[in-house]
């Protein structure tokens, strides 16, 4: 399949929110996630590929090339997150 750039087309690029829309219709993370999940994400994990200096306003939103993000998401070793709450002792 040609990228985008070969074809001579524009890269897709996308939102945090609509990164969260794709993530959650692709199945590319265990439990749904919000634009403010992936901003998280994005502002804290070392290995986000694109760096915040590379993030263009676009109005009032960040967007970004979605290519890199979706590879990042299929390659993730595990789900992150606050996962379950510890289950209580019984008394």
């Amino acid at each position: 399949m040609q990228t985008d750039d070969e074809r001579g087309g524009m890269p897709d690029f996308v939102t945090f929110t609509q990164i969260a829309d794709r993530l959650n219709e692709l199945g590319l993370v265990s439990r749904p996630i919000t634009r403010q999940g992936v901003r998280y994400i994005a502002e804290h994990d070392p290995d986000w590929p694109i760096p915040p200096d590379q993030w263009i306003m676009a109005g009032r939103a960040w967007v970004m090339v979605w290519g890199p993000i979706e590879k990042f998401f299929r390659e993730r070793e595990k789900p992150r997150g606050r996962g379950a709450a510890p289950e209580k002792p019984e008394q």
